[in-house]
This record gives C-alpha cells, sequence and structure tokens, in this order.
C-alpha cells in the first residue's frame, strides 16, 4: 500500500512540469500572435472569465486544505486564462491599443453575444443545407428577377441556418442563356438527390419550393416551365412509383449526325427504332421541359422529338407516331 502511495506521489510530482510545459507552449503560441483580431475574437471572453473565476475558487481551496501539488497547478491554469482573458479584449490589437479597457471589454462582450449560438446551429443545421439554399436561389431567379419577399423568405431561410447569403454572389454564377439556367438548376437537384438526402428533408425542400414560388402571388411561365420537372423528380425520389416520363430522343437524319450526337451527348443511348437508328438523350418529368430540351437541339438541325412511351413500350416502339418538329 506504501508503495502503490508512493507511485502516485511520484506521478503527480512529474505531471506538474508536464502541466507547466504544456500551459506554456500553450501560451507562447497565443502570445505571439496577440496583435491580430482573428487572434483575439477567437478567444471567449465570457467563456475565459468563467475559467478565471473557477481557478481563483479552487485555489483558495487547495489554500485551505494545504494540498500544494493541486495548488501549483491550478495556479498555472489560473495563469493561463488570466493571459488569454487580456487577449480576448483585444488590448494589444492594432487600432485598439489607445481604447480603454473597459471599452474594450465591452466590444468584445458584443461580439461574443452576436455568436454565443453559433456552435448551436451548427450542431442542429440541416445536411446540405448550402446545396438546399443555392437550389432555392436559382429557383428564384430562374425568372431573372428577385422579388423582394422571395429574397425576404431566403435570407430567413439562411438566418436560421446560419449560413452566408448573398443574392450578388450567387447570380455570378449564372449563366446569360435562360436554358442553361433551366438545366443546371436541374442537376442541382439531380446531384442532391444523389446523395440519398432523408426523406423527411425531401419533403421539406419540395415544400420550401412550394412556399417560394408563391412567395411573390404570382407565378411566371419559367418557373412553371421548371417547377413541374422539379416536382416530378422529387416526387419520384419520395414514392419511389412509376411516374409518367418522357423521353427526348434525336433521330439522325444524315449520316455525319451519329458521331455529332455522341459528341454533343456523350451519355445518349443508342437503339434501334421503327425505320431506322435513335439516340435516347434524357428521360423527364415534365412534357415542357422536354420541349424545351428538343428545342435546343432542333436549333442545330437536328431531328428531336418528345416520346412518352408507356410502362409496357420501349423507347423505340411507335415512334413516329408521336408528334414531331424540326
Amino acid at each position: 500500500m506504501d508503495s502503490f502511495k508512493q507511485l502516485i506521489i511520484f506521478a503527480v510530482g512529474v505531471s506538474l512540469p508536464i502541466t507547466f510545459v504544456q500551459i506554456y507552449l500553450m501560451v507562447n503560441k497565443i502570445w505571439k500572435r496577440k496583435h491580430e483580431r482573428a487572434v483575439a475574437e477567437s478567444q471567449s471572453i465570457v467563456g475565459l472569465s468563467l475559467m478565471f473565476l473557477n481557478c481563483v475558487l479552487w485555489t483558495v481551496y487547495y489554500i485551505f486544505v494545504k494540498d500544494m501539488p493541486s495548488l501549483i497547478e491550478t495556479s498555472f491554469y489560473l495563469f493561463q486564462s488570466f493571459i488569454f482573458l487580456l487577449i480576448s479584449t483585444g488590448l494589444w490589437v492594432q487600432g485598439q491599443r489607445s481604447m480603454r479597457l473597459w471599452t474594450l471589454i465591452r466590444r468584445a462582450l458584443r461580439l461574443e453575444r452576436k455568436e454565443a449560438n453559433y456552435l448551436i446551429k451548427r450542431f442542429f443545421r440541416p445536411a446540405n443545407a448550402e446545396t438546399i439554399l443555392h437550389i432555392l436561389h436559382q429557383l428564384a431567379m430562374i425568372d431573372n428577377e428577385m422579388d423582394p419577399k422571395e429574397l425576404e423568405l431566403l435570407e430567413a431561410f439562411a438566418k436560421e441556418w446560419n449560413i452566408d447569403y448573398s443574392d450578388e454572389k450567387l447570380n455570378k454564377q449564372r449563366t446569360k442563356g435562360a436554358e442553361d439556367n433551366f438545366i443546371k438548376l436541374r442537376k442541382s437537384v439531380v446531384d442532391y438527390l444523389n446523395v440519398d438526402p432523408p426523406i423527411e428533408q425531401v419533403a421539406q425542400l419540395k415544400d420550401m419550393m412550394t412556399a417560394l414560388i408563391h412567395a411573390d402571388d404570382k407565378i411566371t411561365p419559367e418557373e412553371e416551365l421548371i417547377v413541374d420537372e422539379l416536382m416530378g423528380l422529387i416526387s419520384n425520389s419520395l414514392q419511389k412509383d412509376e411516374m409518367k416520363l418522357f423521353n427526348v430522343l434525336i433521330v439522325p437524319q444524315k449520316s455525319d449526325h451519329d458521331e455529332l450526337i455522341k459528341e454533343l451527348v456523350p451519355e445518349a443511348q443508342e437503339f434501334r427504332a421503327t425505320g431506322g437508328t435513335a439516340f435516347s438523350i434524357g428521360t423527364f418529368y415534365s412534357n415542357k421541359y422536354a420541349e424545351m430540351i428538343c428545342k435546343q437541339y432542333r436549333e442545330i438541325n437536328l431531328f428531336t422529338i418528345v416520346h412518352s412511351p408507356n410502362q409496357a413500350e420501349s423507347p423505340g416502339k411507335n415512334l413516329y407516331s408521336n408528334k414531331t418538329a424540326q
């Protein structure tokens, strides 16, 4: 028993120089950068005040019970908390050195109050929150106009999730062509759904999109075109049921069209259809959206149609019985 007691005393004796070195290295690292605003603001003045007060209480206790090792160790932490507390006020930050200490403390407390719930919000922020906000922004701007009510709604979502939101910054990522923005928005939703988000979150996204579309009490033709397609995508993800689909097919009319189609749409699926070869370049949930895709290829003189097969049909069956256009 005596040997065990001696071992504990030895371990405590060893821990004191280790604690001293630990505290020194931590203080040394911060002290060197005490003049940097980011370093000063990274220290919690309230948290350090509580730590300092706690160390003072334990120091008094160890003096009373005459526990010298614990008193020495607590004194190290008392010193660390005091130094960090001074740094947290911004006392050495350039441009603030002439300010009074009480002014610096009040300023640090205001910053602390603003950031107090940051970590909590990070824990409760839904996964893919930035992606969802980006999708909603693209939807709001699909008609190239951000209504104040739509902006207010987006800013409310961003504030709730503690996300830095700038409509000007996101607008710089937009392209000039309306069709390109339609395709980009659809791809954003597809990419989001491909990461298998929670069913509840997908359902909430659907509700949020509906709320955003009706925020300005009007539905523009652009919104109507894209929302049917997006709602089809999301409904399919939620229900996993068979839905009416619209295949966009290109039928080569010249010998060099095959290579051109493969170059334009590398993922196009080639198959034999009535009267020859055809390429399926995409399957969509909205006839209007599919027609928009068709229009892009018709403009470069490719024979393109929208085909809506029955569940039992292949994409090529009764191909030319559908409405076609050049």
